[in-house]
């Protein structure tokens, strides 16, 4: 399990959108802000050692706003990732944020309510970022899972009637052959009928005549 100096400086980089670093780097940045206890750190050794690892390249850059972050918003932010008996707290605005980044990537637009319904499903207050990002992912994959799910159902749905629409007017073009055929048989049978009167009308006069 990671120490409260590792989880808090994690937490503020991912924030400000960095990422890559490694159990190195955040050992060698508590020895640069001589922090003693790593699950005891104070706010001024988590902010040096966040510029520390910054000013050491130690990590990749994903994305940095060009505005300035106003104090009061870092003020909220360190409030938001501070550790408390053992456990990480991360706003529900936060994790909304990371499952809209992590659906993007994924090619996949969710609306605000979807949103909330994933955000649910994750527990904020696991005991390290890593968790929480994991839960994040994990929650995003089985969305994409019902959602796919759910397209399958839709497509099994429309062969199935289609495949009944072509059975049934199969049959009713069969049942109106059959009936026409039938028709033709029929009348067919009465013009021979009507043809053997005729003829038989005819051979009569004729004998009569002689």
């Amino acid at each position: 399990m990671s120490d409260k100096f590792t989880n808090n400086v994690r937490a503020r980089l991912y924030k400000q959108g960095y990422q890559g670093f490694t159990k190195d780097d955040y050992t060698q940045a508590a020895l640069a802000v001589e922090c003693d206890d790593l699950n005891n750190p104070t706010k001024e050794q988590l902010s040096q050692a966040v510029d520390y690892l910054k000013l050491q390249g130690a990590i990749s850059q994903l994305s940095v706003a060009d505005e300035p972050v106003e104090e009061k918003f870092l003020t909220q932010v360190e409030a938001e990732t501070e550790l408390e008996t053992g456990t990480l707290a991360v706003a529900p605005q936060d994790v909304g944020e990371m499952i809209t980044k992590g659906a993007s990537q994924m090619g996949v637009i969710l609306s605000e309510q979807q949103i909330n319904d994933i955000a649910d499903s994750v527990d904020t207050s696991a005991s390290t970022f890593d968790e929480i990002i994991e839960q994040v992912e994990a929650a995003l994959l089985a969305y994409a899972d019902f959602s796919a799910n759910q397209v399958d159902a839709k497509i099994d749905q429309t062969l199935t009637r289609v495949q009944e629409r072509v059975v049934n007017r199969h049959e009713q073009s069969r049942d109106k052959l059959s009936r026409g055929l039938t028709g033709i048989s029929g009348a067919l049978e009465n013009s021979r009928n009507q043809t053997k009167s005729q003829l038989s009308g005819i051979l009569t006069r004729l004998s009569a005549a002689q």
